[in-house]
């Protein structure tokens, strides 16, 4: 064996194994953002509410233009101009 793979052969080992290395797991997120659960926000004032800072939401005021992209685990808060909930839906 000369001196050159005596060298290359346990890197190339050892770059194997730190591949299998699966590193830290991600942030798991809900599928969808469960919609009977914030029903009940419906006539609450926005100001009064507090939400986890997992939860994906955007509120949404009377008038105000938004993107239409569909995100099923993104809660959709549309208030009115005084700041009460007038709806929730998913996306």
């Amino acid at each position: 064996m000369t001196f050159r793979s005596r060298i290359i052969a346990p890197l190339v080992a050892l770059s194997a194994l730190a591949a299998c290395d699966t590193g830290t797991e991600p942030t798991v997120m809900a599928r969808t953002c469960d919609l009977p659960k914030h029903q009940a926000l419906v006539g609450m004032n926005i100001g009064e509410v507090s939400f986890p800072a997992v939860l994906n939401r955007r509120v949404i005021s009377s008038g105000m233009p938004f993107t239409e992209d569909y995100n099923p685990s993104r809660l959709n808060l549309f208030v009115d101009e005084k700041g009460w909930i007038a709806r929730v839906t998913c996306g």
